[in-house]
């Protein structure tokens, strides 16, 4: 083989793989066996830094602050004031300010019924349970009239909120309606509000007999005495248009009757 027409390439592999069978027979003959540290030289050495002085106390013994405690710096008027610590995240505990609006006492239920004293809406409190704003508070007992609490606190008695009549608003008056005028009948008011009219009452023989003497509200003349009240006077009217069509349905099965003219007499 010609050695122009070996190819560039393996003349690198050549080379490549000659250097590296140089370098197995360097390290199998302790190539790299020998390598020790250099002796210690001082002058390379570098010097460690220096601390400061350390500074004296500042704080004096315990006793020189016992005025801190008698006179305290952040209350204003210097006195020692009552606090308490609570881990972080607990919140204050609340005080249990509920009032007893209704208790249900039933064979299969007995619950209270409480409201804040500062007013909202009520809490439904089994007995054996506590509400859910206070869980530390529990219903002991449940009489008609009252319900025991036990809580931290101790025992606490709630009795039945009572009416007393105090406050609210006053109750609605009624008053009662005038009858409603009929139309084209005496005495219709148009305007304003008038005290009702007395109208007569038709006795049972004026309506049974329509050919008796009229009255000039063209109604059988009958001694009747005013309406005392309001019922009355719509029972009235009710009796007078009963008469008043029974006269007018009698008139026309009689057409040789000549029509009643109110204020005259047949």
């Amino acid at each position: 083989m010609r050695a122009d027409t070996i190819n560039p390439r393996t003349w690198l592999l050549a080379a490549l793989a000659g250097w590296a069978l140089l370098v197995l027979l360097l390290a199998l003959f302790g190539l790299g066996g020998r390598i020790e540290p250099l002796p210690a030289d001082p002058a390379l050495t570098q010097p460690l830094p220096r601390l400061p002085a350390a500074a004296p106390e500042r704080l004096g013994p315990l006793a020189q602050y016992a005025d801190i405690g008698a006179r305290p710096l952040f209350s204003e008027n210097r006195q020692p004031q009552p606090f308490f610590l609570s881990g972080e995240g607990e919140a204050a505990p609340q005080a249990f300010d509920f009032v007893l609006s209704s208790v249900l006492i039933t064979p299969q239920l007995r619950l209270a019924i409480l409201q804040p004293s500062a007013g909202g809406e009520g809490v439904r409190v089994k007995l054996g349970d506590a509400p859910p704003a206070m869980p530390g508070w529990r219903l002991l007992e449940l009489e008609p009239r009252s319900a025991v609490f036990e809580g931290p606190e101790g025992r606490r008695t709630l009795e039945l909120r009572v009416f007393d009549g105090s406050g609210g608003a006053p109750p609605t008056v009624l008053t009662a309606a005038p009858p409603a005028p009929i139309p084209g009948a005496p005495g219709r008011v148009t305007g304003g509000t008038a005290p009702p009219i007395p109208v007569p009452v038709p006795t049972p023989q004026a309506v049974e007999n329509p050919g008796a003497p009229a009255d000039a509200d063209g109604m059988p003349a009958a001694a009747s005495a005013p309406p005392a009240t309001t019922e009355e006077q719509m029972d009235a009217i009710r009796k007078r248009i009963e008469a008043r069509r029974e006269q007018m349905r009698r008139q026309n099965q009689s057409p040789t009757t000549p029509p009643a003219v109110p204020g005259k007499t047949q």
